[in-house]
């Protein structure tokens, strides 16, 4: 189950065909022909939709799954502090003093406010 799968493009000369293949079987007495196509012709158009709903389930599933989401987000931004503790130690240790003192901050302007009433 892949995850990374993005919308398909259209495949225009596949479209082209579909729509000859139904003008061509409508034409005589208004009755659809089925079209001249081999067992393996289907079996490999039956596999090749499978594939395309699998793909399309997979990536619903991928975006729909807010646990799993929520988990990717954590870990990639727990990477980016491995990194940037490995190659900028000194902004890192800003960034974090820097968050410290904005809570700080707000935690003492909230008590502020409680005890002002």
């Amino acid at each position: 189950m892949s995850t990374d799968k993005k919308d398909a493009p259209v495949d225009g000369a596949a479209v082209r065909a579909t729509t000859q293949m139904a003008k061509t079987a409508l034409q005589g007495d208004g009755k659809p022909e089925a079209p001249k196509r081999s067992s393996a012709e289907l079996a490999a158009d039956i596999v090749k939709n499978r594939e395309a709903i699998a793909a399309n389930l997979d990536a619903l599933e991928y975006k729909l799954n807010v646990p799993k989401q929520a988990k990717l987000a954590a870990a990639e931004i727990s990477n980016k502090i491995r990194v940037l503790r490995d190659e900028n130690p000194v902004a890192l240790a800003a960034g974090v003093g820097g968050l410290a003192v904005a809570v700080g901050g707000a935690v003492f302007l909230v008590v502020r406010a409680i005890s002002r009433r």
